[in-house]
């Protein structure tokens, strides 16, 4: 049995924080993209998707991110990755869409090198 995916969204000053656990990958798509879209549904003035826990990151979970970004773009969200692991930078180095996205360390230093914007809604 495959370990799954765990996900959590909290709120952090006008940013929406959505963090995973595990692997994200085909069978966990549907619970991770729900996460994502109810963070989206809140009109947040920054989305930090927080990778640091992922174990798997596959072309599903790379998908994801994307079909993500281009939402959050047509609605005015800034969108930023969080801490990806060694294996998940690889994936989007490989497949050339790391340049599509801006990465931190941590979500103070997204917050104060990327001012959310006001949140709409």
């Amino acid at each position: 049995m495959l370990p799954g995916l765990k996900s959590e969204t909290v709120r952090v000053g006008p940013a929406l924080v959505c963090s995973f656990t595990g692997d994200l990958i085909l069978d966990s798509e549907p619970q991770a993209e729900q996460a994502l879209n109810a963070a989206l549904d809140q009109h947040p003035g920054l989305l930090v998707v927080d990778l640091a826990g992922v174990e798997l990151f596959t072309s599903t979970g790379l998908n994801l991110l994307l079909t993500t970004r281009r939402r959050a773009a047509a609605e005015g969200v800034p969108l930023v990755l969080l801490a990806p692991p060694q294996q998940t930078l690889r994936v989007l180095e490989i497949t050339d869409t790391a340049k599509l996205f801006t990465l931190y360390a941590d979500v103070g230093d997204a917050l104060r090198h990327h001012p959310p914007t006001t949140p709409r809604g």
